[in-house]
């Protein structure tokens, strides 16, 4: 190829390079398309087409703001094309900014009134800005226009749910597997939903069916275990955990404001109140998810390293510039590995996904310094030592914490016990634990 527009015998439209840039793009094939999108560029400036399609492939490569350089650039250019308009939501729900999504999605709505895309997506922003009515009113909208886009079914069910409207949830959710009757999101919030209402047969029956179709799926394994009480793990499988967060990465922090979460700021205040201002330490934050801890610890941190299972939760994480190294693993090994490495580990709502504690916590004591610190959170069990729920997380009691903390010669400084975070209308009971390595 001679170059688009350069006039030689090879030479190709812009069309045609547009074309080719898109197949690259589709494949996922980011060097070829980047850089033919660059060179269609250069050759016409305002080409709406390739500003939005580069727009949308920097959005897809963790470059949200240049993302939305180019994007409203084409907007100028060509302002009545809707899909630009979504995608340019889209980006600014991801930068946390879903009063400017809304507006987005409006826009796209105006142009095109049967647009359901855009409706599917303003109901997820409305709900984020806890303004449930009106996501409501807008996903039922979407669903009189398109009664069969299982999206908007699911996000309706998701809705219902979170209001403890769970037999409306479960009429949802269940229109939306016979839209799509495999789709394994659909199945596990149809699990979710019968879970909360204690109808643990009907949840069994949803298992058993996606168990026929793919034996090999971490979730609906995990799941099975989860409400059958049969073959239950001591900890949640790598593929799991990877899978479940990497499922939601892109829309975390809006799901947990939901949910009024709070262990990222109570482990971060625990920290604060053992070390105070000014501390100068060697921090790993353990299951470090999107990065929620990253800005407190970062002031306690001459070093702040993260550690996740979830490749695209740490590309969120990344994004916060606040940590000097992340690491792609399980957080177990990565203690294990590294004695001797840390003045101060931190793990929050991480450790509601292993039954036994011992081996974790005998892994941190290995990876601290002599009086380095185990800050941490779990979710609070009424029994005595640690239970796995239907909902696929594990509770431990404090006495069987504070015995593996002694186990791995930890002193115990500070228990708190606390709210974790709210799940239709409920509080989730938790423990935030300081201990202190011999």
């Amino acid at each position: 190829m001679d170059g688009v527009g350069s006039g030689g015998p090879a030479e190709l439209t812009l069309d045609d390079a547009l074309e080719i840039a898109a197949r690259a793009h589709r494949a996922r094939d980011v060097p070829v398309a980047e850089a033919l999108y660059e060179r269609i560029l250069a050759a016409a400036p305002d080409h709406a087409a390739a500003l939005h399609l580069y727009g949308m492939l920097l959005h897809q490569t963790n470059r949200p703001r240049e993302a939305v350089r180019l994007i409203r650039r084409s907007i100028e250019i060509e302002p009545e094309d809707p899909s630009a308009h979504i995608n340019l939501g889209n980006v600014f729900f991801e930068l946390d900014r879903p009063d400017l999504a809304i507006e987005a999605y409006g826009t796209a709505i105006t142009i095109e009134p049967g647009e359901i895309d855009a409706r599917n997506n303003l109901g997820v922003a409305l709900r984020v800005l806890r303004r449930p009515e009106e996501a409501e009113a807008v996903y039922r909208e979407a669903i009189a226009l398109d009664r069969g886009h299982r999206d908007i079914w699911n996000n309706l069910g998701r809705l219902l749910a979170s209001q403890g409207r769970i037999e409306e949830a479960i009429a949802a959710h269940t229109r939306a597997l016979e839209l799509q009757p495999a789709d394994p999101g659909t199945r596990r919030f149809l699990v979710a939903a019968y879970a909360a209402t204690r109808e643990h047969d009907r949840a069994l029956a949803v298992l058993r069916d996606w168990l026929r179709d793919d034996p090999d799926d971490p979730s609906a394994q995990h799941l099975f275990a989860a409400i059958s009480g049969k073959d239950v793990p001591e900890r949640a499988s790598d593929r799991y955990v990877a899978a479940l967060f990497d499922g939601f990465a892109a829309s975390f922090d809006h799901k947990l404001a939901l949910l009024d979460y709070r262990a990222p700021s109570l482990v971060a205040a625990a920290v604060d109140a053992a070390h105070g201002p000014g501390a100068d330490l060697i921090v790993l934050d353990a299951g470090c998810g999107t990065g929620l801890c990253g800005p407190a610890l970062r002031a306690h941190a001459r070093e702040l390293v993260g550690v996740d299972l979830s490749g695209r939760m740490l590309d969120k994480a990344r994004q916060r510039g606040c940590y000097d190294r992340l690491n792609a693993g399980e957080l177990t090994r990565h203690l294990g590995d590294r004695p001797a490495a840390y003045d101060l580990v931190v793990s929050a709502d991480t450790l509601c996904y292993f039954g036994p504690l011992d081996v974790v916590c005998t892994a941190a004591a290995g990876a601290l310094r002599p009086g380095g610190r185990f800050v941490f959170s779990v979710e609070e069990s009424k029994g005595e030592g640690f239970s796995l729920h239907p909902h696929g997380r594990y509770s431990h009691a404090r006495g069987y914490v504070e015995r593996c903390l002694a186990g791995a010669g930890f002193s115990v400084e500070v228990v708190r016990h606390e709210a974790l975070r709210m799940e239709r209308g409920e509080a989730v009971r938790g423990l935030v634990v300081t201990a202190r390595r011999g």
